[in-house]
């Protein structure tokens, strides 16, 4: 079934539960925990999205159905933050008192993957602090991987460097990136369907390929592939939702066209993937196409326009609330600015 009839069919048999009293109050409400994280993403503006579980997860809490409702609460947090960067400063404090209702409420299938997001805010914000503590005495990511490792527990390894590989991506750490990368293949896990945060990081996986590839080393083939095999499901997916995937597909081929030596369309798939972000709403990848296309221009010697769009992506960066990306970029504009004959008080 494609994902479009999916979506039409479940959207149907959840209208018609909701047409029926409490009988079906358990089973509408697992069913839209699924429809919510894994169908309405193919279709409707993941921004859309955020209400519903959390109108989810106050249903599942008056009606007793706690495990459900806190699924809800993580599903919310991964559509936040990988999705649709909301602001980190905003819901740092509410995936900790998250994490907290999953401990009071004793709910193990959701205290762990709570606790690694809310690390993620924590690394993306610049805070040293260690979220997993929370979790458990003594709990860090090196312990939570161990625990998970000797317990075979593949999903909760691979959403540790899930987590990892897309840190080290906005960090600028592309060889820790990589790492994370080969270790997350490692633990595939049959599923079926993906979440957000599965989702974003084959993005990912592509952005981290074509830079590689770049380097033209022995690997560049393998890297290339990376970043080309995101292309081709990016491509399948933006037939299901434009809105989501757009932005993510343009700078995916924008990188692709780097690599090639095709700066025309290169530069237009840039331009395009800043358009798509900006009006999309997705104001993370804004910065990061914004950074891109700097760094492009980097390499072409363009460096007063590659400051111009260093300074923009510093102002996205800046409203996400990535405190550390943003130092990371306030580096590069200081290393950068001597090189401008223009732009410098902009950079300011």
């Amino acid at each position: 079934m494609s994902q479009c009839s999916k979506y039409i069919y479940l959207q149907l048999l959840l209208h018609a539960h909701e047409s029926v009293h409490e009988t079906f109050a358990f089973l509408t409400l697992s069913l839209y925990t699924y429809i919510s994280g894994f169908v309405n993403i193919w279709k409707e503006a993941w921004q859309a999205g955020l209400p519903k579980h959390l109108e989810a997860y106050d249903s599942g809490s008056t009606s007793g159905d706690i495990e459900y409702a806190l699924i809800n609460l993580f599903q919310y947090c991964q559509l936040a933050i990988y999705g649709c960067g909301e602001n980190l400063k905003f819901l740092c404090p509410m995936v900790q008192s998250y994490v907290k209702r999953a401990l009071q409420y004793n709910v193990r299938l959701i205290i762990y993957p709570l606790g690694v997001l809310h690390q993620l805010v924590y690394d993306l914000m610049g805070v040293k602090e260690n979220a997993l503590s929370i979790c458990s005495a003594g709990m860090n990511e090196e312990s939570l991987f161990f625990q998970s490792r000797v317990n075979n527990n593949t999903v909760m390894c691979r959403t540790i460097f899930v987590k990892k590989k897309y840190e080290a991506f906005f960090h600028g750490d592309l060889e820790e990136a990589a790492r994370a990368y080969d270790l997350c293949t490692s633990f595939l896990t049959p599923t079926t369907g993906r979440q957000i945060g599965i989702i974003v990081s084959f993005f990912i996986d592509g952005m981290i390929g074509f830079f590689h590839a770049r380097k033209r080393n022995e690997d560049e083939a393998k890297w290339t592939n990376v970043g080309k095999e995101s292309i081709n499901l990016l491509r399948k997916w933006v037939v299901s939702s434009e809105w989501n995937f757009s932005n993510k597909l343009f700078l995916l081929e924008a990188e692709y066209y780097f690599l090639n030596g095709d700066d025309e369309r290169a530069v237009d798939s840039y331009h395009n993937s800043i358009k798509a972000a900006h009006e999309h709403r997705f104001i993370h990848e804004e910065g990061l196409a914004e950074e891109k296309l700097a760094s492009y221009l980097i390499r072409k010697s363009r460096h007063d326009e590659a400051m111009t769009h260093y300074v923009n992506a510093k102002k996205c960066y800046d409203a996400w609330g990535a405190q550390s990306v943003l130092d990371r970029i306030d580096k590069i504009i200081a290393l950068l600015l001597p090189l401008c004959t223009q732009n410098r008080e902009l950079a300011q």
